[in-house]
């Protein structure tokens, strides 16, 4: 019972962790102004503190983290970067907070597949 539950809410937990990475993708892809980098709505702001929450929650339930947990510092630095660069112009920083952003999505998508790829456990 404890693993079935355990499995659910890992998978509970990945579905909130790619929702909230979708929606930071979709916000940075969407964004043409490099105000709309550094002036980062409420919305934006709860799906980013959504995500690192799970990310602690699924930490703690689980044993070990794989190497692809890791990832995901890579886009929290996507999303924290063009907030001090106020003199910054240029199409690096769409480019930097497009493409890191995507570094959420991809831990939690690998897992995923993993869990949908493992055998199911057997009653005995």
């Amino acid at each position: 019972m404890k693993n079935s539950l355990n499995k659910g809410v890992h998978y509970l937990l990945l579905v909130v962790l790619m929702a909230s990475a979708l929606y930071v993708f979709v916000y940075y892809m969407l964004a043409s102004e490099i105000l709309e980098l550094r002036t980062l709505p409420t919305n934006f702001l709860i799906a980013v503190v959504v995500y690192i929450f799970a990310q602690i929650i699924k930490r703690y339930l689980q044993k070990k983290m794989p190497w692809y947990n890791w990832l995901y510092y890579l886009g929290l630095l996507a999303v924290v970067i063009p907030l001090p660069l106020f003199s910054v112009q240029g199409s690096w920083v769409f480019s930097l907070t497009r493409w890191g952003s995507l570094f959420l999505l991809i831990p939690p998508l690998i897992e995923f597949l993993i869990l949908i790829k493992s055998k199911p456990v057997k009653n005995q």
